[in-house]
């Protein structure tokens, strides 16, 4: 099953107004595993803004997770988010979207491989957004949206493979919860801190800094950036920085200041750029002092093929360079050590973040799953009430029309039947120039039509008050059924009024849990090591790593 459509035409006339195809979308068995609580639908496909309109979308009150597939919608509009208003994680991957809508309530949003060149979302006054996690790679994007402060619980932010030719870094600077950015795969050729500046006399543009408190991840890779001014960067958190594959052959002035300005930083990438010797050999050693590890190498055929000097695996260009690999010579035996000591921390992180990541998973999907429990039981039963309210409704017009048409029938036969008296009446009376035997034959003959008749009319009447009768009943019947399930249908409002409370209070479970999870990320190395210093995380990863 590909696609599940239901066309409803004329004979829902009396309840949607004129005689137009309505389709409606259903949720499908996903093929892959994924949360209880995810939605499939394939095939999706809204053209125009009537298309929107005429479309519905069938969807449990327990899906809080929908994935489109294998659809076209053009431009994915604030009405058409409006029809799941539930739907807390969406995934529209490869779907010809243009323009995009992000509404308040949603927590995650993957619109990969599109063609997206304008993002619109609520700027009203007051509303937060509650995104988390966007990932807009591969589109067309010529700039940054304008987050402002509206996001500012997102954490993850990717937008590779766009158009980003210039970027700010302000651009970002209301994302305050911000964790990760990659901003790869887009042809850049500057990256400044801001956009603010000021031009004094004779002197050139500052540019001013701009805070990422809590970036922990930031990529520029695979661009072509020829050098970065990072002096501007107040990234206090950033353990991870990749600018490999880009034209760089420098990032500051001093070397040594990378160091400084990252105090947290564990790991760089930085292959496949046209680095200077002299700034690399100073570079890389800065780094090894403070043990961050190179994550990437050059190949010997590049290097070899660009006629570049080799400095630890990345190329340069230089002519001699013997003092500084001299100077690594004497330090190899160290280094192997710090090598060796890093490779079993990372071992350790490893295992963290497996724990980190199950636990979470297991949140989300009991999360997921309560919501679910909550919402699920009282929306069928309400939506069984209605359907049920539905159906009597159209049976009681039903019999209503039924009864007005007998009632035209029963009127029509008492009009027949008194201009057929009348006739006979009329022709009873008047005076016959024929005999008088013919005359009384036809009055006998009349007489007894009339006798028939009446009789006839007689039966139709005595059938016409049966069925009234019995019409009546049922109509008392379909009246009391209806009151019952009003009844029923205000019960259900009100536990689904208590449940919605009950939710509200797991939200804030669910939250605070998130919140005891992240207080539990070690920021830096030092952290990392007193924490296992202490007796029970001291123990508990002793054991993991004899494990």
């Amino acid at each position: 099953m590909t696609i599940t459509a239901i066309i409803t035409l004329g004979v829902l006339a009396t309840f949607v107004g004129p005689a137009f195809a309505v389709i409606t979308y259903r949720c499908d068995v996903p093929d892959t595993l994924a949360i209880k609580a995810t939605c499939l639908m394939r095939n999706v496909t809204l053209l125009t803004v009537d298309d929107i309109d005429e479309t519905n979308f069938l969807m449990d009150m327990r899906y809080v997770a929908l994935a489109m597939r294998d659809g076209f919608i053009p431009h994915f509009t604030r009405p058409l988010a409006l029809k799941y208003p539930q739907v807390q994680d969406l995934t529209v991957d490869t779907m010809g979207i243009r323009s995009i809508f992000i509404w308040s309530k949603l927590e995650q949003l993957s619109a990969r491989n599109n063609s997206i060149r304008v993002v619109n979302f609520a700027q009203e006054a007051g509303v937060q957004h509650r995104l988390r996690s966007l990932r807009l790679d591969d589109n067309e994007l010529s700039t940054v949206p304008s987050f402002g402060r509206s996001f500012n619980e997102l954490k993850y932010l990717s937008l590779d493979g766009n158009r980003l030719e210039q970027v700010a870094l302000d651009a970002f600077a209301g994302l305050e919860q911000l964790q990760r950015l990659s901003l790869a795969r887009n042809g850049m050729i500057l990256v400044e801190p801001s956009t603010t500046t000021t031009r004094l006399t004779k002197q050139p543009i500052i540019h001013q800094s701009v805070q990422l408190l809590k970036l922990k991840d930031f990529s520029l890779a695979s661009n072509r950036l020829i050098t970065v001014n990072i002096s501007g960067w107040d990234m206090p958190s950033l353990v991870s920085l990749d600018v490999s594959h880009n034209d760089l052959y420098l990032l500051l002035d001093e070397p040594h200041q990378i160091v400084q300005q990252f105090g947290a930083l564990l790991d760089i990438s930085y292959a496949g750029n046209d680095w200077q010797c002299g700034w690399l050999s100073e570079a890389q050693l800065a780094l090894r002092k403070r043990c961050i590890t190179a994550k990437d190498q050059d190949t010997l055929e590049r290097c070899e093929r660009e006629q570049m000097k080799s400095l630890s695996g990345i190329c340069c260009y230089e002519r001699a360079f013997e003092k500084e690999l001299t100077q690594e010579d004497q330090f190899k035996g160290t280094w192997e050590k710090l090598n060796d000591l890093w490779r079993r921390y990372e071992l350790v992180q490893l295992s963290y973040n497996e724990v980190q990541d199950s636990d979470l998973n297991l949140i989300i999907e009991r999360a997921h799953e309560l919501r679910g429990q909550l919402m699920g039981s009282a929306a069928q039963d309400q939506d069984e009430i209605e359907q049920e309210l539905v159906r009597l409704r159209y049976a009681l017009d039903e019999e209503r029309a039924h009864l007005e048409r007998l009632e035209q029938r029963i009127e029509r036969a008492v009009l027949e039947l008194g201009q057929a008296i009348d006739d006979l009446h009329e022709r009873a009376v008047r005076p016959k120039p024929t005999l008088d035997a013919v005359r009384l034959e036809t009055i006998g003959y009349s007489i007894e039509q009339i006798k028939g008749s009446i009789e006839s009319l007689r039966h139709k009447v005595q059938d016409y008050v049966f069925e009234t009768s019995e019409r009546d009943k049922r109509i008392r019947r379909y009246g009391e059924r209806i009151e019952l399930l009003e009844q029923q249908l205000a019960e259900l409002k009100r536990q689904d009024y208590s449940q919605s409370e009950r939710t509200g209070f797991l939200r804030a479970r669910v939250d605070e849990a998130y919140r005891v999870i992240e207080n539990i990320i070690p920021r830096n190395t030092e952290e990392m090591y007193d924490r296992i210093q202490t007796p029970r995380v001291g123990s508990y990863f002793y054991q993991m790593y004899r494990g």
